[in-house]
């Protein structure tokens, strides 16, 4: 198995203040040492006067900052998109994870969606101020390293995707000092768009240079953005579920086509926390292991006595494979990978894969009656994970839908499952948003406090969302 591995240092770009001291500051690690807890005038020997960032040789950083942004922000999207699914569920002491499993997605005060939303905004701001200095030193004949280039469109791409799958609304500026506007919830498949765009120039880029690694990175994430546009589509203004959950948008399945014939088997692009840049506000793979906020699912899951933790091995599998009625081996290794405590905090999360390729040119010959070709697909996905071949028993969505819900555990797709194939997650209340709509992250709290261009009161919820 081929993967892509991102462990980049972090690279933080402060806001008003900064731009008023003319300061952007580079951080590998923070440490306080001798300095009280409440103590603010720290001097950071890693900050560099922004101008310095003229010269060529901050290219990498760059584009290494903006994917450590991206990976804060795609750590704890799958830490909240998990807790509000039943990937995973609460175990702790701390009630607004509480409040999310049990799907109160819309509260613009909880503690988790609050502390995540500036990360996922500083990681869209980053990549385009990396993108705009990357390509001026690429127009100017100082670029040697295009491929700095091709990573920043990648990084961007995939901060404006993840605010596309995952919110209601967000605030999109290009100023550090002026207050921007909401995109609007009516506009937000704008959001897909840019995805898209950054794509597209990340995939031209890597071919001209032929760097395949990069091509198979932004083409499967391409084919992702496309995929995830149909999907909310299908909820519309009234947020109700489809009569049909089934995509086939011929966009994601010619580029997910495209990214199979350059990815090895079994290949993914994994983003893995480090102890210099885990989490943001939090890590999802602290609150898994260390703190014991959450847990795997109960539908995945048979936990220990305490109920913290799986079992150890394969008894801590409950979910199991419908074709051959065993707990399922590809989820044993995604829960192995994230929620035990030999898991640690800094776990990987995966962005994209062949296995959810396969999934999209599956689901889109389901769509289309094609059973051969679905045949095809979904036993790709088994036999990679050394599973017996489906023969037609179970029924093909079912198939499909426990496809999908092993292959990309705690990647972020699953709450679109739930509501688009009607299955909700039986943790979430009849009184819950969740449970009524087809509703996502609300702009947060704290950016509402200080922009008085977001919804106001700050506490009020989306009058779709209510």
């Amino acid at each position: 198995m081929r993967l892509t591995t991102i462990k980049a240092s972090a690279t933080r770009v402060s806001r008003a203040r900064s731009k008023a001291r003319g300061v952007v500051t580079l951080i590998a690690s923070l440490s306080l040492g001798a300095c009280g807890l409440f103590e603010t005038e720290v001097s950071n020997p890693n900050a560099v006067v922004e101008s310095e960032l003229t010269a060529v040789t901050s290219a990498k950083p760059l584009a290494s900052g903006t994917g450590a942004a991206v990976s804060r922000s795609l750590n704890q999207i799958a830490g909240t998109i998990g807790a509000v699914t039943d990937e995973l569920t609460w175990a702790g002491s701390r009630e607004a994870w509480n409040t999310l499993d049990n799907g109160d997605i819309a509260d613009p005060v909880n503690e988790y969606t609050d502390g995540q939303y500036p990360y996922l905004s500083e990681a869209r701001w980053l990549g385009e101020y990396a993108i705009a200095k990357i390509e001026k030193f690429d127009a100017d004949g100082l670029l040697k390293d295009r491929f700095e280039l091709a990573r920043a469109y990648t990084y961007t791409g995939l901060a404006y995707l993840l605010i596309a799958e995952n919110y209601e609304d967000f605030v999109i500026s290009s100023d550090r000092d002026v207050n921007g506007d909401p995109v609007g919830e009516a506009n937000m498949s704008a959001m897909f768009d840019q995805a898209i765009s950054r794509f597209d120039k990340a995939v031209t880029l890597s071919t001209t240079i032929s760097n395949a690694e990069w091509r198979r990175n932004a083409t499967g994430l391409r084919a992702r953005a496309k995929f995830s546009k149909a999907v909310r589509a299908k909820f519309g203004a009234g947020r109700t579920r489809p009569a049909n959950g089934l995509v086939n948008d011929a966009g994601a399945s010619a580029d997910a086509l495209a990214a199979i014939s350059i990815m090895p088997a079994g290949y993914r692009m994994r983003f893995t926390a480090s102890p210099t840049n885990n989490g943001g506000y939090f890590s999802t793979g602290f609150e898994i292991s260390s703190r014991l906020e959450l847990r795997a699912g109960d539908l995945y899951i048979n936990t220990n006595p305490a109920r913290t933790r799986p079992l150890d091995g394969i008894a801590g599998i409950k979910l199991v494979d419908p074709v051959t009625g065993n707990p399922d081996a590809q989820l044993l290794r995604a829960i192995d990978e994230c929620c035990r405590q030999a898991s640690g905090q800094f776990i990987p999360v995966t962005a994209i894969s062949e296995a959810e390729m396969q999934l999209i040119l599956a689901e889109a010959a389901l769509a289309t009656n094609n059973t051969a070709e679905f045949t095809t697909r979904i036993n790709n996905v088994r036999t990679a994970a050394g599973l017996p071949v489906w023969n037609g028993t179970p029924a093909a969505q079912d198939v499909l839908i426990h496809a999908r819900r092993v292959n990309l555990f705690l990647q972020g797709r699953r709450l679109m499952d739930h509501y688009r194939f009607n299955t909700p997650d039986p943790r979430w209340l009849p009184v819950q948003t969740t449970f009524r709509k087809t509703c996502f992250f609300p702009i947060s709290y704290n950016e509402r406090l200080q922009n008085p261009k977001a919804p106001q009161p700050a506490v009020t919820r989306s009058a779709a969302c209510s």
